[in-house]
């Protein structure tokens, strides 16, 4: 695992958090739109370690990329994954991603789909990446981190950033996107050197500190 988030809680806001059905929510920002889906959602302990390496996936959805709660489906992935950067991913009317092809114009921190999905079958798809977590030991495979709508017979182009929001959320659970966030976000600037971080959470600010 290339990234380690420690985050940790006094027993006193963890029964305030617990006793009102709150979890601790993650996500992720990408290029191409804002951190709008929660990653890992998860009922905390007194001290929580999340992990996770660079390793991406391009899915394809049905989900409505621009409704709060909506909760994504991922129909179809990249196999196999994770997938390459620089390249473009083509979604045909098989609901399949074909083979990678390298292209100049996109970046090396860069994926890329086309959605060559018929329009008369759909006029629009969802397109995001997604990325494995370890929470507490244990997997969570393959969660979307973003989510975009891209119409028939255009590309998508998704540049992952390495910082994590993270806040507490009552309502919605891992894969579900979120337009408005309730919780004051806090961000955990991963990158540059910095892999381990170690945050506590001030429940008089509603914030977490390093």
């Amino acid at each position: 695992m290339d990234f380690t988030l420690t985050l940790n809680f006094d027993p006193k806001d963890l029964e305030v958090i617990n006793g009102a059905q709150q979890k601790v929510a993650l996500a992720k920002p990408v290029s191409n739109s804002s951190a709008n889906v929660i990653w890992v959602a998860f009922d905390p302990f007194e001290s929580n370690s999340i992990q996770w390496s660079e390793e991406y996936w391009i899915y394809a959805s049905t989900a409505s990329a621009g409704k709060n709660g909506e909760k994504i489906t991922k129909l179809s992935e990249v196999q196999p994954g994770p997938a390459m950067t620089g390249s473009i991913y083509t979604f045909g009317q098989t609901a399949t991603f074909g083979e990678p092809v390298k292209n100049p114009t996109i970046g090396s921190g860069t994926f890329a789909a086309q959605n060559d999905m018929p329009y008369d079958k759909y006029p629009s798809l969802t397109f995001g990446l997604s990325q494995t977590a370890q929470v507490n030991q244990q997997i969570q495979d393959r969660k979307p981190i973003s989510a975009t709508s891209v119409l028939a017979t255009q590309q998508i182009q998704a540049t992952p950033y390495t910082y994590v929001y993270i806040w507490l959320e009552g309502h919605f659970e891992s894969s579900t996107i979120v337009t408005d966030v309730t919780g004051k976000q806090t961000v955990a600037k991963f990158g540059g050197g910095v892999t381990e971080i170690d945050m506590s959470y001030d429940g008089k600010s509603g914030l977490f500190h390093q």
